[in-house]
């Protein structure tokens, strides 16, 4: 939904979003790795300070992730409370004058204002990059690719360090042998 910036009352505007997943799944829209579970539900607070807009927000949604160890589907659920600042122009215009503390804002070059775009990179920003279904998934084995949260696959845990390291093995500290110290 597209909202008119200069159209923003005085007082401010609150919206209630529903947007169905697929609308926001495709390349144009972000390209999600990811299915959503229903609609995405989101609550938007715009308030206007001249030609500035600040944006306070809930979302709620519920997505479908593959774990990173297991390869297992789970659902998972993103409940987001962002604040969103945007001042009009562009970034290129302002770049003599930003400051560390503006790197939080966004430019909003033309006169519209689209809270699809702003739900967007919400969900970007706090989906999982690397989605476990559980913190204690044991992942899958490296020989046989049972799982292992099923049980051991009955391969002897194997030695995981690099071939090349293993002379690494012989050094201790503060012991005897080529170390800095000796150097």
């Amino acid at each position: 939904m597209k909202i008119v910036v200069d159209d923003i009352p005085e007082g401010g505007l609150s919206l209630d979003l529903s947007i169905e997943g697929d609308k926001i799944k495709g390349e144009d829209a972000g390209g999600f790795d990811f299915d959503f579970i229903g609609p995405v539900k989101a609550h938007l607070d715009l308030s206007k300070a001249k030609s500035d807009v600040s944006v306070t927000g809930e979302i709620n949604a519920r997505i479908k992730l593959e774990c990173s160890r297991c390869l297992k589907e789970f659902e998972y659920p993103l409940d987001i409370n962002f604040y969103d600042y945007f001042v009009r122009g562009s970034a290129e215009d302002q770049a003599e004058e930003l400051r560390p503390e503006d790197l939080e804002v966004n430019f909003l070059e033309g006169p519209e204002l689209d809270t699809t775009d702003i739900v967007i990179a919400q969900l970007a920003l706090e989906a999982p990059m690397k989605p476990l279904c559980s913190t204690e998934c044991k992942g899958l084995c490296p020989v046989c690719g049972a799982d292992l949260n099923k049980g051991p696959c009955g391969h002897e845990e194997t030695d995981k360090t690099d071939p090349r390291l293993t002379v690494l093995k012989g050094f201790k500290p503060g012991g005897q042998g080529r170390g800095p110290k000796d150097a």
